[in-house]
């Protein structure tokens, strides 16, 4: 017994220091690459870490490539202010998270970020942009953030929270053939695996903002604002879009961009038109324009989803202030519920949003549609649609919903963003019509 007890005492004194792993350091301005990685000697960036090998990278059985490595599954990576350069995994699958984040109190810069294959991966705190490199990067980034993206089906939870990640931070010298050609795409969460996260980020002054294209992917608190194409993407079975904010849309087709912009967009991956089952879209604001003024005005489409059959979705809690006829709109869908969504326009004479059941291949059927404020609502496409309680939105009745969905976020993520230190919605939505 007495032996029994003593080895129960050694798990309790051992296992949480398991758990926790350890903490090593990189310093750009005070480290070096022959340091050890404590707090007293820091490597000196992460790239040349990677490149050095210093972290153990583990095969899809477990085997490690180089098992001598310091850095192992459980441990985190501190990193302090200055340039790190890039951050480049192909392939690592732990059983633990590894950890790469800011130091607290510090802003660590990267040019890109890319784990092609893998499981369990945390980058957290970083502030993305090839803008910041010290001279012009030999391989220009398409997607700033790509997770998950190569190998097979065997990643899992690879997760980028609280980041700043943009393309450049001044844009006010750009045409509109710019916003097309210039900017990076935010964040793609790859094709291979599933369950990858995007969480809280401030993705800045993109092409495409946030592309989800595993199944199972969640992104949640993220701020998409600046961009010129669409806001978030939803691509595969599975995956939940909640509580983001997308805002500030530009260039259109008059200004030679042929892409038709939404602010979030659903259709199946690779193939553009197919069956998509138990996407949940909960909780998310979008503003065509933040503020008058704005350069190359667009008309943005808000929550696009229209090449189906759409089963088992989830459309909820929205609010969508933007300039054109789709507010809401799902097409060929089947069993979906939409509910207590606001769709407004404070353009007063430009298209007005509604919310739509809509059909390109006659097979919508068995919806429902409640509690929901818009323009005007069309449900012709579903014969046995339930819609109860659906009603025209007015401006107090948008102003209210978005005050209440705004506070939540905050609540849920932060008032201030925690990278940036930018609040997610700054300087309102315009009172006036915009001409």
């Amino acid at each position: 017994m007495m032996y029994l007890r003593l080895f129960v005492l050694m798990l309790l004194l051992v296992v949480p220091v398991i758990a926790n792993g350890t903490t090593f350091y990189c310093d750009p301005a005070k480290g070096s690459p022959q340091g050890n990685g404590t707090a007293e000697r820091p490597w000196r960036t992460i790239e040349e870490v990677l490149s050095a090998r210093l972290v153990q990278l583990c095969a899809k059985d477990g085997k490690s490539v180089n098992p001598d490595a310091p850095v192992k599954p459980g441990d985190t990576i501190l990193l302090r202010s200055g340039w790190h350069g890039v951050i480049r995994i192909p392939g690592g699958f732990n059983d633990r998270p590894i950890t790469i984040a800011a130091q607290r109190g510090h802003k660590p810069q990267v040019g890109w970020i890319e784990i092609g294959e893998g499981r369990k991966w945390l980058l957290k705190g970083l502030t993305v942009s090839p803008s910041l490199a010290p001279t012009a990067l030999a391989r220009p980034p398409h997607d700033l953030v790509m997770l998950g993206e190569r190998g097979g089906e065997d990643s899992s939870k690879l997760i980028v929270e609280d980041c700043f990640i943009y393309s450049v931070l001044d844009t006010s010298a750009w045409t509109a053939k710019d916003w097309v050609e210039k900017p990076a795409s935010g964040i793609w969460l790859g094709r291979h695996g599933k369950g990858h996260v995007a969480r809280n980020n401030y993705v800045l002054n993109t092409r495409f903002g946030i592309n989800l294209c595993a199944p199972e992917c969640l992104c949640e608190g993220n701020v998409v604002a600046n961009f010129s194409a669409d806001g978030i993407r939803a691509t595969r079975d599975g995956q939940t879009i909640q509580y983001n904010v997308i805002k500030n849309n530009f260039v259109s087709a008059r200004d030679g961009d042929a892409n038709h912009d939404d602010g979030i967009q659903v259709f199946l991956f690779n193939v553009g038109t197919g069956t998509l089952r138990d996407i949940t879209l909960r909780g998310n604001i979008i503003l065509a324009r933040e503020q008058d003024g704005l350069p190359f005005p667009n008309p943005l489409q808000g929550i696009g989803c229209f090449d189906g059959p759409l089963i088992n979705f989830t459309v909820e809690k929205n609010l969508v202030c933007v300039n054109h006829y789709h507010g809401i709109s799902l097409y060929d869908a089947q069993g979906c519920v939409i509910r207590d969504n606001t769709c407004f326009s404070r353009w007063k004479d430009r298209a007005r949003p509604w919310v739509m059941l809509g059909q390109k291949k006659n097979q919508a059927k068995g919806n429902t549609v409640r509690d929901n404020l818009a323009h005007s609502f069309n449900f012709k496409a579903d014969a046995e649609v339930k819609a109860e309680d659906n009603r025209e939105v007015t401006e107090p009745a948008f102003n209210r919903k978005l005050a209440e969905l705004a506070a939540i976020i905050d609540v849920k993520f932060g008032k201030l963003h925690p990278a940036t230190g930018r609040p997610r919605l700054e300087l309102g939505l315009p009172t006036t019509s915009v001409h």
